[in-house]
Parts: C-alpha cells; structure tokens; sequence
C-alpha cells in the first residue's frame, strides 16, 4: 500500500509500531488507514493523481486471486464508501470494473442499491 500511497507511510510505520510483535491484518491497514485518507481525498475534490493511485491499487486488489484480498476491497473499503451516495458517486467515477462490480455488491448486500 505505502508504495501506492508513499503519503501514507509515516501513518502505517506508526501504526506497525503500534501493534508491536504482532502484524496488523490487512483490514486493519486498509480500514483504518486507506479509507480515511481515499474518504478524505474524495471529500476535498483535490488530489486527482493521488485518487486515480488509490483506486488502481484497489483495482489491482480487487483482481487478486486469492478472495481475502478481494475482501479487504469490499469490506474494509468499500462498505465505508457506501455509506455517503454522494462520496460513493464521486469514487465510482475513479473504479476499475471489479472494484465497481464490488461496490455494486456491497451496496446491493446492506440494502442502499441505487
């Protein structure tokens, strides 16, 4: 992620510093530290480049093959996401297709479909 998002590796250095001998879940990480940045970006309407290496990450994760990476997409981000319709339409414009496959999903699953 820290390559994808070197503006985050202060956060996530703290963070692994932070749990000591034992390593934060992936969820952990995605959850508490990407989403609030992405949610923050998404807020401001700045920060296009740095949308658009989130997002590609997400993409890239989304495809993965094993499914728990595929999780952390959908529950650690994008559950989150959907919470607001108007920070959801705005991020979906910067999806991937399986990343707005998920969305799609998760949105359907908590019963906030379009």
């Amino acid at each position: 992620m820290v390559d994808a998002v070197p503006e985050l590796r202060s956060q996530y250095e703290q963070e692994v510093k932070w749990w000591g001998e034992e390593e934060p879940g992936a969820h952990n990480i995605y959850g508490d530290l990407l989403t609030p940045h992405l949610i923050s970006l998404l807020k401001s309407d700045e920060q296009e480049d740095t949308l658009k290496r989130i997002f590609a990450l997400l993409e890239k994760l989304a495809n993965h093959e094993d499914v728990h990476v595929q999780e952390v997409v959908a529950f650690s981000v994008l559950e989150q996401l959907g919470g607001d319709k108007e920070l959801l339409q705005k991020a979906r414009r910067y999806m991937g297709p399986k990343t707005l496959q998920f969305s799609h999903e998760v949105e359907k699953s908590w019963g906030r479909q379009d």
